[in-house]
């Protein structure tokens, strides 16, 4: 799966402008807060993969972030799923963003205005992520690591916090790679990659870093993790060290965006990017994202019943 660089359309909440003023408080200090949603063709129309998790998440974001609004969760489902709807791509990566338009400087963000804007990008891809970049991606171990938790919260989608992984992740490319791995901050150990959670398979095992470790806890993760043991995968969320990911047979990451991509080495140190563990979540994720399997998790939301906020 690709994303593609602008969005096809962005819907503006009539409460706010069409744009965000270059000398708004959200541009200039990051403040604004986000979530990236999947929106995928299924038998039944169109379906917004996990929603409700991912609204619940945003507003989680700007709870902690203390930034004001007026919405709630039927509102933003109301909201996305409208944007969603529209005529457009059946498959599509949808961005909501609180942010504020106010361009007064100063970061009490009790004194601002937050109002809703959805992006909606075309999503290219065969079938889903899973491989889209083959025969899969070269990671290296960033010198730049995560925020400590006791700085920022970890589950706060704030854009500012980007900046961050665009660090690491523009230092790897310029070393011919396609991504980082940035480690804890105090205890040294795998958090996550510059967007993505990472997962490791040793002897059969699924190990994924617990989330004490300076992590986002990711939607497609937890999807990993319920579909891996619904498959009868021996699953581990715990400390993973740099050595682990050296020694691990096989590696992937997974993210909203990303969805499922496999690792074919970390700073030389080769890895199956086919590997069986791997090869049977993708397949598990991309009937579950298409309303092929498991259905009874009640994951897909229709977009043409908003107000029913309809289950597929």
């Amino acid at each position: 799966m690709s994303v593609q660089g602008s969005a096809v359309r962005t819907v503006w909440d009539p409460a706010g402008p069409e744009g965000l003023p270059f000398g708004s408080n959200s541009m200039q200090h990051g403040t604004a807060v986000f979530e990236g949603i999947r929106c995928y063709p299924t038998e039944r129309g169109r379906a917004v993969f996990r929603l409700d998790d991912h609204l619940r998440r945003l507003l989680g974001s700007a709870r902690q972030l203390g930034v004001p609004h007026d919405y709630d969760l039927p509102r933003l489902r109301e909201r996305v799923l409208a944007a969603a709807d529209a005529d457009g791509p059946d498959e599509s990566y949808l961005r909501p963003v609180l942010y504020t338009p106010e361009g007064r400087l100063g970061v009490d963000l009790g004194r601002f205005r937050f109002v809703l804007a959805v992006e909606v990008y075309s999503t290219a891809s065969a079938d889903t992520g899973v491989g889209a970049l083959p025969p899969g991606v070269r990671l290296t171990v960033s010198p730049w690591r995560r925020p400590a938790a006791t700085s920022f919260p970890p589950q706060v989608k704030a854009t500012g916090t980007y900046a961050v992984s665009a660090l690491a992740r523009t230092a790897a490319a310029a070393a011919g790679f396609d991504d980082a791995i940035q480690l804890d901050p105090v205890s040294g150990r795998v958090a996550e990659a510059t967007v993505a959670n990472v997962f490791v398979v040793r002897d059969g095992r699924l190990l994924t870093p617990w989330l004490s470790d300076s992590l986002l806890a990711g939607i497609t993760r937890d999807t990993v993790l319920v579909l891996a043991r619904r498959l009868g995968i021996d699953v581990v969320e715990g400390p993973v060290e740099v050595g682990d990911l050296h020694r691990a047979q096989e590696v992937f990451l997974t993210g909203t965006a990303a969805e499922l991509v496999p690792a074919t080495e970390i700073d030389g140190h080769g890895t199956d990017p086919a590997g069986p563990v791997f090869r049977a979540v993708a397949e598990a994720f991309r009937d579950t994202v298409r309303g092929r399997r498991f259905r009874d998790l009640g994951w897909l939301t229709r977009t043409s019943e908003p107000h029913q906020a309809a289950r597929i």
